[in-house]
């Protein structure tokens, strides 16, 4: 069953989205001051927002309840979480408490009808297929769950920012060097965390081939890389998939350019031209960074 559940995670490259207390991806502390007061903080050094969620077994000699909830969404670095303060000076304020985190912020909701550009330069004709969960293969009843679209490109060829985002993740060393395979658990991707809660995963790069950082801004249409995935037994591809914490399912197939005038969702091994609609990249852009693009256009 373990190796089950590895291939599904490997082949379609759809993180879980789990409680991540293992590795101590965020760790919460606390400081004392002198006016008795104790001030909590969490510390990540992942540019990944996450969602904590603290809540104390006992406390005393404070205002605060025992068993209430609080919850902060937390980003790179050191975020003050909140203060108890003591209902009696100079008597120490006493509490037991435990916490747990969640990959990305849970205030946020997911724009499911949000447009997305094609990952590929304007111009190049693509074939789309989709991605699905091998669960029904492995004898789980069910329909078969769509991850993600696999994009047909050549060796080579550039990826380009579907949608304008924060780069929170990279594995660029880590490209797959077996040839005639379908998958490997080395391959090389990006993260992306966009405005509405949900990531986008760009994967199959080349070694030393993608060109965006941990911690930085991208914009739609923005290089990202250069995909490899030549070995495979479907030759080069980009795999691309769109997750977000509040959705049952954690991945759906978003909405596309298909052409200059129509939007929709790409039907598999349909050819594609990629567009790169001007009021599409400039959809989500403040009013001065919108100004700044479209002036080198």
């Amino acid at each position: 069953m373990k190796l089950q559940r590895y291939f599904c995670l490997l082949l379609f490259g759809l993180p879980l989205l789990v409680y991540a207390q293992s590795n101590k991806t965020v760790t919460v502390s606390y400081e004392r001051s002198a006016k008795g007061e104790v001030t909590f903080y969490s510390e990540t050094q992942s540019h990944t927002p996450y969602t904590v969620s603290m809540t104390f077994s006992r406390l005393s000699n404070t205002t605060s309840t025992e068993g209430e909830i609080y919850d902060a969404v937390i980003h790179y670095g050191k975020t003050r979480l909140l203060t108890l303060r003591p209902s009696t000076e100079n008597v120490p304020i006493g509490f037991s408490y435990r916490y747990t985190y969640r990959k990305g912020n849970n205030r946020l909701k997911a724009d499911t009808n949000f447009v997305y550009l094609f990952p590929l330069a304007p111009g190049k004709v693509v074939r789309v297929n989709r991605m699905v969960s091998l669960e029904k293969f492995f004898g789980k009843e069910g329909e078969k769950r769509i991850t993600g679209l696999g994009f047909s490109t050549t060796a080579g060829d550039t990826i380009f920012a579907s949608r304008g985002g924060l780069v929170t993740e990279v594995v660029d060393n880590a490209a797959s060097t077996s040839e005639n395979t379908s998958f490997h658990a080395t391959e090389n991707y990006l993260e992306v965390f966009h405005k509405d809660g949900t990531f986008a995963r760009y994967k199959l790069f080349q070694n030393g081939g993608i060109f965006v950082s941990p911690g930085e801004e991208v914009i739609p249409g923005q290089p990202l890389g250069i995909i490899g995935g030549e070995n495979y037994k479907q030759g080069s591809h980009l795999r691309f998939s769109i997750y977000c914490p509040d959705q049952p399912d954690y991945s759906y197939v978003p909405d596309f350019c298909l052409s200059q005038e129509e939007v929709g969702k790409p039907e598999p091994r349909v050819m594609y031209k990629s567009w790169h609609p001007v009021a599409i990249v400039v959809r989500e852009m403040s009013k001065k960074e919108k100004k700044k693009f479209l002036s080198k256009e």
